[in-house]
């Protein structure tokens, strides 16, 4: 460890102790923030690493990610570990699409961006032509590459493989969904939605053959990683349902969100929602009776903490854009919004971006939260 970091490390060791007891005395502050920062900026990207050269190279994926670990465990603070770790935790990480790709999206990359896939169910056709053809092997396709970049670093660590004089520690995998509505607007780019006014029956069928898929792809990837579930503390995420009317939810996605929460999560799931889900927060609090919500912008703080209670771990949800261009005063004066929102009242809230921090987002701005947070995010007893 990093002999500069050791105070800092203490203070948060303590902090996320209290902050579990629900006896932390100050707001925590956490970044959500990937590789994708290193490559996509050149001031940061020294070994000029791109998503096709990480898409095609375990290794090159192995590097960018631990040159990005080691970056911002020593230039952007928060309350978690600062400085080198024992090991390095790190995964096969393929950004947001391996779900999509799976399903038979193909992969394209765009300069100055995040990979992505491009729709391919076009019609109603297309969409039954799909479902004909059964879900897809849990280990083929994409998720056969994912495979063997796990096998490969997996190999790589028992070699002995150190960086930074650090070994390797855990290998993650995407054994989670970012959920089959979302799924279903990836692949077919949006015509879901007129569907679900002229055959609303068709996309309940449809929804479910997705749901099935995901929760049998899931199953198989949590065996491979030697997880058994259902488990405590699963989460899950669904960032399109912010397109669909507290009725259409109710009818067409929420007794998909309940099968997959049902199949993997013991007690109380967790769900990441980018995006405007206020007219959700009733039944994700009455029918899924979520712990924690991972927000994005531009949630109500104070709405979202009315409805869901105290008893409903928050974090979020400083605009993006405000911790990528600032000034300072900018980036105080919404953080004091937020603080002051009503949203600690319970003290489960987390400080942090809603939602993923951009590309060039200077690490001083980051930092600069950071301590606007610590100094007027005190909790009352």
């Amino acid at each position: 460890m990093d002999e500069g970091f050791e105070e800092h490390n203490r203070e948060v060791r303590g902090l996320m102790s209290d902050f579990r007891r629900g006896a932390h005395k100050r707001v925590p502050v956490s970044w959500s923030i990937g590789y994708k920062v290193l490559v996509l900026d050149p001031r940061l990207n020294k070994a000029g690493y791109t998503f096709e050269g990480c898409f095609s190279d375990p290794h090159a994926m192995l590097m960018a990610q631990l040159d990005f670990e080691n970056w911002r465990r020593h230039n952007v603070w928060a309350d978690w570990e600062m400085g080198l770790p024992d090991k390095w935790d790190i995964g096969v990480n393929f950004q947001n699409v391996y779900e999509s790709a799976w399903l038979g999206g193909d992969l394209f990359f765009t300069p100055n961006q995040v990979p992505d896939i491009r729709p391919f169910l076009r019609d109603l056709d297309e969409m039954a032509e799909f479902m004909g053809n059964g879900i897809p092997d849990p280990m083929s396709g994409f998720m056969g590459k994912v495979k063997q970049f796990y096998d490969k670093l997996i190999e790589i660590k028992e070699k002995g493989f150190t960086h930074a004089g650090r070994p390797l520690g855990d290998i993650s995998l995407p054994i989670g969904t970012d959920g089959p509505f979302t799924m279903a607007m990836n692949i077919t780019g949006g015509a879901i939605l007129k569907l679900l006014y002229s055959n609303p029956s068709f996309v309940e069928r449809f929804l479910q053959f997705i749901t099935d898929a995901l929760i049998e792809r899931m199953k198989a990837w949590h065996r491979v990683k030697g997880v058994s579930f259902p488990y405590e503390g699963f989460g899950f995420a669904d960032d399109s349902i912010q397109l669909l009317s507290p009725r259409a939810y109710g009818r067409f996605v929420l007794p998909l969100h309940k099968e997959i929460v049902k199949t993997f999560c013991i007690g109380r799931p967790g769900i990441h929602l980018c995006g405007d889900v206020n007219h959700h927060l009733e039944a994700l609090k009455r029918e899924l009776d979520i712990s924690s919500l991972d927000s994005g912008y531009p949630l109500d703080l104070k709405r979202a903490r009315e409805i869901l209670g105290d008893d409903v771990a928050i974090r979020g949800n400083l605009h993006v854009v405000t911790l990528l261009e600032g000034p300072k005063e900018k980036i105080r004066a919404e953080s004091l919004k937020i603080l002051s929102s009503g949203v600690l009242r319970g003290k489960k809230f987390t400080f942090g971006e809603g939602n993923n921090v951009a590309p060039f987002t200077p690490a001083e701005n980051m930092n600069y939260a950071y301590e606007v947070v610590r100094e007027h995010g005190t909790l009352r007893p």
